[in-house]
């Protein structure tokens, strides 16, 4: 695995400050910048945004659809390892990271209406994705700075701040030439839906595909994602006051022998090395919708 390549960025998502940022192995080596330039396959972090669409426009948690394999014309998605689940709730397709509920749902929202929720959280604004139902396992290029942010705004109860390196800048006798203006608050999903995400991220890291990331005591709000011949490897995933984003993949897009869980597990690393600067909090228990 020594020409896979990585890059990390953390938000903080109260304010949209970037307070960490990784964009390669070396930099001597190569100065591209994975965090900001690299438009890599989200793969199923984007469901997310999917979710989010879903809980804003009358789905809930609760609501029903059947796991199992299907057809939308000839596109025939598969589960991962080709588990199907049946008759699930959402919250279980989410934790089980479902490719077929994703499809299902995209397919009765309409891309325009998932497209909306995504690019109000920052993301599909640099390339516009095709209306292609593979957009569900996100089938199109995103960089990691705008999935973290989208990600960031879901666990600051869905007020997106638009990450920024920089608080303020002094000129010539300690004046303020420009600061970061706090008071906007951009609430681009309700505090519900938002509430309800994070217990959904909280129960995909506890009893789903981001386990890898779990911390005992610690509520972590995450998502794994993974592109086709694991290309790509992702793993997104938020305290309430800290959202990271971790990506590895081969800068020429060739399969890695690698799998997101890697990703998680790097993620877990890296926060056992911040933890004890951040204290124990929970994400809000929401309300039914």
């Amino acid at each position: 695995a020594k020409d896979i390549e990585g890059a990390l960025v953390s938000i903080e998502p109260g304010t949209g400050f970037i307070r960490a940022f990784v964009g390669g192995k070396d930099f001597k080596s190569n100065q591209f910048n994975r965090a900001t330039q690299a438009l890599r396959s989200p793969g199923s972090t984007f469901k997310l945004l999917i979710y989010a669409s879903a809980l804003s426009n009358g789905f809930t948690p609760e609501t029903k659809f059947f796991d199992l394999p299907k057809c939308w014309k000839d596109y025939c998605p598969k589960n991962f390892n080709n588990k199907y689940l049946g008759n699930i709730s959402l919250t279980k397709a989410f934790t089980s990271s479902s490719n077929i509920v994703a499809v299902e749902l995209l397919n009765q929202l309409g891309v325009e209406k998932v497209l909306d929720t995504a690019t109000s959280l920052g993301v599909a604004k640099n390339e516009k994705p095709e209306s292609y139902l593979s957009l569900a396992v996100g089938a199109y290029g995103e960089t990691l700075m705008n999935m973290t942010s989208a990600y960031a705004a879901v666990a600051n109860r869905g007020i997106y701040n638009s990450p920024n390196p920089i608080k303020k800048i002094i000129g010539p006798h300690n004046k303020v030439i420009w600061s970061y203006d706090l008071n906007k608050k951009n609430q681009v999903l309700s505090q519900k839906v938002a509430d309800n995400l994070n217990l959904m991220l909280v129960e995909s890291v506890k009893n789903g595909t981001g386990n890898a990331a779990f911390l005992p005591g610690r509520p972590i709000a995450g998502k794994t994602g993974t592109s086709d011949g694991n290309r790509d490897l992702w793993f997104i995933g938020s305290l309430p006051q800290l959202t990271t984003g971790v990506w590895f993949g081969n800068d020429k897009n060739n399969k890695t022998v690698l799998n997101s869980g890697n990703a998680a597990w790097v993620w877990k690393k890296y926060i056992n090395k911040i933890e004890k600067d951040l204290e124990v909090k929970s994400f809000p228990l929401p309300t039914k919708l």
